[in-house]
């Protein structure tokens, strides 16, 4: 592992810190960076999400795709869990964390709206790893 990958957990730290750093030095760069948005898309945010992604999708061999339907099994199984299990999982925690545990911690007007983004968090996967 290079310096980077071996210190990522320093490295994240170290950016928390100096978010919070800068948005207490310069308050105004947050409404800035904020305000900079076309078609209510934070450009900043965009750009730094393909910087992310595109390093990932490079890295697929699109000659190995071919031999995806050899391995039905798997697939299946991976589906099933993401869309027949995943959502309702997710709702029951929703239920249980949401609508019970933290309840009195946060606004009644929004708790349904809390438990409705942890289903659509369920049932579309890998979405959790990119947010």
């Amino acid at each position: 592992m290079n310096l980077f990958e071996r210190y990522l957990t320093l490295w994240v730290a170290l950016c928390i810190v100096a978010g919070i750093a800068l948005g207490w030095a310069l308050p105004g760069l947050s409404r800035t960076v904020g305000g900079m948005e076309v078609a209510s898309v934070n450009l900043p945010v965009a750009v730094l999400i393909w910087l992310m992604i595109v390093p990932m999708l490079m890295k697929i061999d699109f000659a190995a795709l071919r031999q995806v339907a050899g391995h039905w099994r798997g697939i299946g199984v991976t589906l099933f869990m993401n869309w027949a299990v995943k959502p309702f999982t997710m709702a029951v925690l929703g239920w249980v964390f949401i609508g019970w545990a933290f309840r009195p911690l946060l606004p009644e007007a929004q708790i349904e709206s809390y438990i409705a983004g942890l289903i659509l968090l369920g049932a579309a996967p890998c979405t959790a790893m990119v947010f």
